[in-house]
């Protein structure tokens, strides 16, 4: 595999992408991204942009279904004994882009990695594993205890399975999907080549897949209409305009399983008092918002899911939360914040959330609050606000999973993803009860946990955004998942 370190700025970067003729297309899908991923070992990545590409190279014993739910991946099927904490996977022959066969021992060498805490960034998401080892035709999975989300938490990108023998997992993925990684230019595109000998026995349409790093969403646009890009998986709201009524390009339109949130650091001062927390949240007028960020596309929220996971949605919290200014500025007064002053730090390669950001300053400064806006680039908000959780308040989106439990863990106390600094007792042991629970029990336990959160703030709830795809006319096959994933090999043209 072949990579450059040549770091080019983002008008030359757009430039390449102009530059590229017609000839590059027939069986190659361009496709624009807004950003690089930020490392494809699976056990390193917390960028929902990371699991968008690599959902193409690398597979765990199961993946997940447009319709969300999870199928065999590498495990052709697996059973569970009577105490439901013995899970027995059976593998089928495949094969890793390297041309080693895929074995039991490296199923276990990958999940006892993704688990290790010393390793893992979200090792706190296989907890429940108690032990992993080869057993005849497969692996087995003890858990400590019954867990209604473990099997979803193997379709995430921490569970997949490489090569034991692997190394700089995070420039030279080693996978078993349909695609390989052939080239990596940090900063200007992502080639993945059509992997021949894939379990599937099915060959993909196109046989590369060039992923182009165009930041600017109308950049992004200009390719497209120029016949330079066919696909942009996340168009945004804001230039949405310029193609809807173009007769080249189509436009797909679904519920994106995302949270909008204003997180706000509970563990700094003074946003440790609920008080203040209260007065932020009911400063904002998440309707004007939706207006002025996302051209009213999108649902308004209330909770920490979105109603696309509808078996699970509390939609009785609208109340919890309205408009009213006038409390918002008595909190303030109560709590003896009435010059309050706090930095809003907004990733700049999000225009949805520059813009949604840019509002709500508007909105808390008429409340008396001094606003300072900080804008970063996203690698130093992925520091800064999310590792280091250095900030005060910042806004970003919180991708869907499949099963509740994977999105509200986040706000348990102990959580690695938990960059609010949330802390409630009767939430992290609603959780915990969570996955020990099913059916309607199960339902009312993230229900309450829901309550929780709207009243608790760990931040403010603003939409679920539209995913717009914008497309040139012809491709067809595109799926859209409750996750965040571009799944080349089902699209042709």
């Amino acid at each position: 595999m072949m990579y450059k370190g040549i770091r080019l700025s983002v008008v030359v970067a757009v430039m390449l992408v102009l530059t590229m003729g017609s000839s590059v297309f027939g069986q190659v899908l361009n496709i624009a991204i807004p950003q690089d991923p930020d490392s494809f070992d699976p056990v390193k990545a917390v960028a929902a942009a990371t699991g968008e590409v690599a959902f193409n190279i690398y597979e765990g014993l199961v993946k997940a279904t447009p319709e969300g739910e999870v199928e065999g991946a590498l495990a052709t099927h697996w059973t569970t004994d009577e105490t439901g904490t013995v899970y027995t996977f059976y593998l089928r022959d495949a094969f890793f882009h390297d041309g080693t066969q895929v074995s039991a021992e490296d199923v276990v060498f990958a999940l006892n990695r993704a688990r290790d805490p010393e390793i893992a960034v979200r090792a706190g998401e296989l907890g429940m594993i108690d032990d992993v080892k080869a057993v005849e035709q497969g692996v087995e999975i003890r858990l400590t205890e019954p867990n209604g989300a473990f099997i979803y938490s193997l379709s995430e990108v921490y569970a997949s399975v490489y090569p034991a023998h692997a190394s700089e997992l995070s420039r030279n993925p080693v996978g078993t999907g349909p695609y390989y990684l052939k080239e990596w230019a940090p900063n200007q595109q992502l080639v993945l080549r059509r992997f021949d000998q894939h379990w599937s026995g099915e060959t993909p349409y196109f046989e590369e897949a060039n992923f182009l790093l165009i930041p600017d969403e109308n950049s992004m646009v200009l390719n497209l209409k120029a016949g330079r890009v066919n696909l942009i998986p996340r168009l945004e709201v804001g230039v949405l305009h310029q193609v809807e009524r173009d007769p080249g390009i189509e436009v797909l339109s679904s519920m994106m399983n995302l949270v909008q949130v204003f997180s706000i650091n509970n563990a700094r001062a003074p946003f440790d008092d609920p008080r203040v927390r209260k007065a932020l949240a009911l400063g904002v007028n998440r309707s004007e918002i939706l207006h002025g960020a996302s051209w009213d596309l999108g649902t308004l929220l209330d909770s920490a899911l979105s109603p696309a996971m509808a078996s699970f949605y509390n939609d009785n919290l609208a109340a919890v939360n309205p408009y009213d200014p006038a409390r918002a500025k008595e909190l303030l007064k109560e709590a003896g914040q009435e010059d309050l002053r706090l930095t809003l730090t907004l990733p700049a390669n999000y225009p949805l959330h520059v813009q949604a950001g840019e509002l709500v300053a508007e909105q808390w400064k008429a409340l008396g609050i001094d606003v300072h806006l900080q804008i970063v680039e996203w690698g130093t908000w992925l520091e800064r606000v999310y590792t280091q959780r250095d900030y005060d308040v910042s806004v970003i989106g919180l991708a869907g999973r499949l099963d509740p439990h994977a999105i509200l863990v986040r706000y348990t106390t102990d959580n690695s993803r938990n960059f609010f600094n949330f802390s409630n007792a009767r939430y992290d042991a609603l959780i915990d009860l969570g996955i020990k629970t099913v059916g309607n029990e199960r339902r009312a336990v993230y229900l309450e946990a829901q309550e929780i959160l709207a009243h608790e703030l760990p931040g403010v709830f603003i939409m679920d955004p539209p995913q717009l795809v914008a497309m040139t006319k012809g491709i067809q096959g595109f799926k859209s998942y409750p996750t965040y994933v571009v799944d080349v090999a089902s699209m042709y043209r």
